[in-house]
């Protein structure tokens, strides 16, 4: 996936994605990297954030477009109003009601702090860099950690802050 790809997938989904959703959503993972200018960042998706309602809204909408079993692999680590859409220049997962098994059970993905912008004409949401490398420590699966590494250095190199 390119970056030119992952631009053309946003320019044709932010603007569905703001006028179905009615909550709070956000791009996480490496869509959020990319954006955020994280470099050599390609993402291979664009994970979307968002409340369980605007998930099952957003499944209403793109149902002719939903791949068929996108199930992700992960069932014992992840819990969501899970669906994949493969009809943008790079696909569209969404994650409504994000939930993170930990050792302490179940927990809801919660977004603490976002940086706000503008993209395809519409407010778009990513979790603060601190914010995305906390969420990443919490996915806790090795290409997460090697994420949330990459990050760090970033951060580092560009504040002398990790």
């Amino acid at each position: 996936m390119t970056a030119s790809a992952l631009e053309a997938g946003l320019q044709q989904a932010v603007p569905v994605l703001a006028r179905t959703f009615r909550d709070p959503w956000w791009i996480i993972g490496s869509a959020a990297m990319a954006l955020a200018g994280v470099p050599d960042i390609v993402p291979q998706d664009i994970d979307v954030l968002c409340s369980h309602d605007d998930a099952d809204r957003l499944r209403l909408r793109w149902r002719m477009h939903e791949a068929g079993d996108s199930r992700p692999r992960d069932g014992m680590r992840f819990r969501s109003a899970f669906s994949r859409y493969e009809h943008l220049p790079v696909p569209l997962e969404a994650m409504g009601g994000l939930e993170v098994m930990t050792a302490d059970g179940w927990r809801a993905l919660e977004v603490r702090e976002d940086i706000r912008t503008v993209h395809a004409g519409c407010e778009l949401r990513l979790p603060t860099l601190a914010e995305q490398r906390r969420i990443l420590h919490l996915f806790g699966r090795d290409k997460d950690l090697a994420k949330a590494a990459r990050l760090a250095a970033f951060m580092e190199e560009a504040t002398g802050v990790a």
